[in-house]
């Protein structure tokens, strides 16, 4: 079985028999007050931004 994550731009396929995919997880807002804060805002940019440094890490998700 396998879980397929697409977007317009890439497709990241999840199983067993796949390489391991490293998923972006601080855009989980617990423990976060800034994030949070922006979330609760709806200031997209501010997690836009933070989005793009997980992905500039190797971030595939």
């Amino acid at each position: 079985m396998h879980t397929r994550v697409s977007s317009e731009h890439q497709e990241v396929i999840i199983g067993p028999d796949q390489p391991v995919v490293i998923i972006g997880e601080r855009i989980n807002p617990t423990g976060r007050k800034k994030l949070a804060e922006a979330l609760e805002r709806g200031d997209m940019a501010f997690v836009q931004k933070d989005a793009m440094k997980q992905v500039r890490a190797g971030a595939q998700i």
